[in-house]
């Protein structure tokens, strides 16, 4: 998406470059302030089951005022009292209960599925070949709607796998005890364009809106909404995409396919609305090392601002850097109020994660605080809604 600061009058630049140095100066004087800095605290509440023993990605879904649900993507699960990564299992999706919005005092209930013969298992099922990783969720009324991306191996080719689609996986009733739920899965068919639903949802009324991601290419986003009493159902009826100018049902749009809001939403990302009312938006920037963004907008819709550099993670630096997947969870309680940011770190040879450095550092969610300053987009006790 491009954005034009040209204007008809040349004579009014030099004044408008003026206005620009002076909010840079501004922006790094409350830099100098203000840092995003590691929360420890954070990153020990993924510490809380001897088992579990570490995980890709890292959602968040609010249920209700004190209870969280995380979602993983591939997931370290122990097989034998050892607790270590050797002795382990590698399973498709896993996800969390939290308890208590204070990530510091805060409980986890750690949750996968079982195999037949008893060994751990992913809490999505598979579907033959393919396999599920989690997207982002959300509780309408009793029930949660989660949405999945389905994956396919490709030996040999790019990062060993493909999407596939996607599907919806709904709870019936999140209030009932975690060792109770029991998804139902509805496989998705097949988009005619490449913008695959959804990393990231918000609701807007009486909708869901839904960030869409093009797989190809530049990650760009677009967005597709579902009534709400529809979704909650289990039901994918009733998608209407932004075009640009309107909310056009599915079956209009064609192999066109929809506008893109956000020129690079990332891989992965995440979506929320502040106390202010804008929209923010949270993503990893980068391939291999690195950085942490954030961009805002008055609308879903936009218009996006550019993208805010926020934090560079330490492991960005490191040998064979694999850094990715930031996302925001402003349902949390930050210290002093400030947003808490999680991120993936990863290696792109697979046995560095069972090294003792990889065992403690690698394939375990990362937790940032950072400071509501750092960007004035942000009000001060920002919470999802």
């Amino acid at each position: 998406m491009k954005q034009s600061m040209r204007s008809a009058q040349t004579s009014t630049m030099p004044g408008m470059a003026a206005a620009l140095l002076v909010v840079g100066s501004l922006v790094s004087a409350a830099q100098e302030k203000a840092a995003a800095r590691p929360f420890p605290a954070g990153e020990a509440l993924f510490h809380r089951d001897p088992r579990w023993l570490g995980a890709d990605a890292a959602l968040s879904v609010p249920l209700d005022g004190e209870k969280t649900l995380w979602l993983f993507g591939d997931t370290f699960v122990a097989t034998s009292e050892a607790h270590r990564r050797s002795e382990s299992r590698m399973v498709r999706n896993t996800l969390a209960l939290q308890t208590g919005l204070d990530p510091g005092s805060a409980t986890m209930e750690f949750r996968w599925g079982r195999a037949e013969d008893g060994a751990p298992a992913s809490f999505f099922p598979e579907r033959a070949e393919a396999w599920y990783w989690p997207g982002h969720g959300v509780r309408v009324e009793k029930a949660l709607v989660v949405f999945l991306f389905t994956l396919v191996a490709t030996p040999g080719e790019g990062l060993g796998f493909d999407g596939a689609g996607y599907a919806l996986a709904r709870i019936e009733d999140v209030s009932a005890p975690l060792a109770s739920w029991k998804p139902v899965i509805l496989d998705a068919p097949p988009l005619p364009f490449d913008a695959l639903p959804a990393t990231a949802v918000v609701r807007e009324g009486e909708h869901v809106v839904a960030l869409a991601i093009r797989q190809h290419g530049v990650h760009a986003g677009a967005l597709v909404r579902w009534p709400a009493v529809t979704l909650a159902t289990g039901s994918l009826a009733g998608a209407e995409w932004w075009d640009g100018e309107r909310w056009t049902p599915e079956a209009e749009l064609g192999p066109r396919g929809p506008a893109f809001v956000l020129d690079d939403a990332g891989a992965e990302c995440s979506l929320h609305r502040d106390a202010s009312g804008r929209y923010v938006h949270v993503a990893s920037y980068g391939f291999g090392a690195s950085t942490i963004g954030l961009r805002s907008a008055p609308a879903l819709t936009g218009p996006w601002s550019v993208p805010t550099t926020i934090y560079r993670p330490p492991e960005s630096d490191a040998p064979r850097p694999f850094v990715y997947a930031a996302k925001a969870h402003p349902e949390l309680s930050g210290p002093q109020g400030e947003l808490l940011v999680t991120y993936a770190t990863n290696s792109f040879e697979f046995a560095d994660l069972f090294t003792p450095a990889g065992e403690r550092g690698l394939y375990w969610p990362r937790v940032v605080a950072v400071p509501l300053e750092l960007v004035p987009a942000i009000a001060s006790g920002s919470r999802a809604r």
